[in-house]
């Protein structure tokens, strides 16, 4: 299957022209008419990828956070872009990343997040507010808030989260008794919303990356709030493509990366 086909099939689902404009999405680095016989999905790309890549005879990498992004000025072995490219490259190796237009578009990253911890009747948290983000009647935005069947703590949220996400630690600010029905949900770095989730009247708003003054300020308008961090919110990207991929398109082996990608380690 040709990878421009590939392609088609992920943009008629997950149209580029949702990702923000200071986002970077689409085809990174490859040809449009390369002959594709194996999928791997990650959350990024780095050179334990690349290298699972080569190892693994995968054709086409797909990536949500994207490989290119700001200036690259030189592309040559004395940096490590320029090493991964030319790797990419000198292996056949394509990589297409689709980043803020899968968190925005229906069915992607935030959708599956709300399906897998058992929240529905879910709406658009923050609808963006351009005609190009209304299309079919439906009107598109970032984050989703929706309701738990039946309510629970906000301790014993953090404890579904922690084992549904395999964390090895979920932070939260608020009573840990308090009750929680309503909630929001920002994968990735988030807490920008948590205003707009506590106008939506959630009562709390799952993200990660959330800073000191942040979380403060949360906990100064009585708001509730989880940090289940960047890499658990958003490594399920690759689950969530595996199945899109596998239902959409025939005759190419689909995978998932087994490297770990997340930086950070729980020491003490």
């Amino acid at each position: 299957m040709k990878l421009r086909e590939i392609i088609d099939t992920i943009e008629s689902s997950y149209p580029t022209h949702l990702a923000y404009d200071w986002d970077n999405v689409g085809l990174m680095v490859g040809d449009y008419e390369h002959d594709i016989e194996k999928i791997m999905t990650v959350l990024e790309v780095n050179e334990d990828v690349v290298d699972e890549a080569i190892e693994k005879n995968v054709d086409l990498i797909v990536s949500h956070h994207p490989f290119i992004f700001g200036k690259i000025a030189k592309v040559n072995s004395e940096t490590l872009k320029g090493r991964l490219i030319q790797k990419l490259i000198k292996n056949d190796i394509d990589v297409y990343s689709m980043h803020t237009n899968y968190d925005i578009a229906f069915d992607g990253l935030n959708d599956y997040f709300m399906e897998i911890i058992g929240i529905g009747n879910t709406k658009v948290l923050d609808a963006i507010d351009s005609d190009e983000f209304y299309y079919d009647g439906k009107k598109y935005g970032i984050g989703r808030i929706g309701e738990l069947k039946e309510k629970t703590t906000l301790r014993e949220f953090c404890k579904r989260l922690k084992n549904i996400l395999e964390s090895d630690c979920v932070r939260a600010v608020g009573n840990p008794d308090a009750s929680i029905q309503r909630v929001a949900v920002v994968t990735g770095a988030g807490s920008e919303f948590a205003s707009k989730s506590m106008a939506m009247g959630a009562d709390v708003i799952v993200t990660g990356d959330v800073k000191y003054h942040e979380a403060q300020d949360v906990y100064d308008a009585g708001m509730n709030m989880i940090d289940c961090g960047h890499f658990d919110t958003e490594n399920i990207f690759k689950d969530v493509m595996y199945r899109f991929l596998s239902s959409e398109i025939s005759d190419v082996e689909i995978i998932k990366s087994e490297v770990n990608l997340n930086p950070f380690n729980i020491i003490v």
